[in-house]
């Protein structure tokens, strides 16, 4: 039986880490651009509402241009408040330019970066162990995690998911936290494919921003465990209040929802190798 929990008189919640958050101008869509402004009012909402909260951001010019200069503008935003970090974009530069690829992750660490995204669709690179096998083995040593947007593997435009890809990454590089992002594509009819991927590596991670259906977050907490999800907000996509209140409101002991809001990540964030 899953405990009731009035959160109103709940005090015991911890601060909420949002690993998924966007920032800069949208270049396909004005009306998802984020101002500086914008991160300040989440902020000062995020942090009102949870003590002790951390929001992780990524750069649209990063997605959209140049990953290495994206992250260069990014690293300036977050000198400027002590509750950023960055998620740093994978630069397909260092396909052809592999050998400064440990030197440059390095320094994005020491600037604040503690995620890093790969888009293979978007970027036009292959991830598969044979062909991505020298990134994910730095980043395997240093225990650094990665974000994988779901749709950038949908291979057919119509949801067909390559989930081996996946899998074989995480058990061969199990050193190696995986995110799984979905961007707008997690939906409930990938339930079962989340089980089977969850119950078979333990490396591999589930973004929390659109598994808002039903009992998706209950469930996977019950029947997997609450240590392999991972509070994301993917605003300005999502309000960035959603997926905070669906965990702190979700029908989980108090101890699962403080794993979701920030102990997870903490722990992820607090496992990497990489020295100052």
């Amino acid at each position: 039986m899953v405990p009731e929990v009035n959160r109103e008189e709940n005090n015991k919640l911890n601060g909420a880490f949002d690993c998924n958050c966007w920032f800069g101008t949208n270049y396909l869509d004005d009306n998802l651009s984020v101002s500086y402004e914008d991160i300040e009012k989440y902020i000062g909402f995020f942090i009102k509402k949870q003590k002790g909260s951390r929001i992780f951001l990524s750069h649209y010019f990063s997605l959209y241009y140049d990953p290495i200069k994206g992250d260069e503008m990014l690293a300036d935003i977050l000198r400027k408040s002590q509750d950023l970090s960055g998620t740093l974009i994978f630069p397909n530069y260092f396909i052809s330019n592999r050998e400064g690829f440990e030197k440059y992750l390095k320094g994005k660490y020491d600037s604040g970066f503690k995620i890093m995204r790969i888009y293979p669709g978007t970027h036009k690179y292959a991830i598969d162990p044979w062909a991505f096998d020298y990134f994910y083995s730095i980043l395997n040593e240093y225990n650094f995690p990665v974000m994988i947007n779901l749709e950038e593997l949908d291979i057919t435009g119509n949801k067909a998911i390559d989930w081996n890809i996946l899998h074989s990454i995480a058990k061969k590089f199990q050193d190696m936290p995986i995110i799984i992002d979905g961007g707008n594509t997690k939906e409930l009819m990938f339930n079962n494919y989340f089980f089977q991927l969850l119950g078979s590596t333990e490396n591999i991670y589930l973004d929390t921003h659109n598994l808002l259906a039903f009992n998706q977050i209950e469930d996977i907490s019950n029947k997997v465990d609450s240590n392999r999800l991972i509070l994301g907000s993917y605003f300005p996509y999502y309000p960035y209040s959603l997926s905070l209140d669906r965990i702190k409101n979700a029908r989980l002991p108090e101890k699962d929802i403080n794993n979701i809001l920030s102990g997870n990540i903490k722990k992820i964030i607090g496992n990497i190798k990489i020295g100052s």
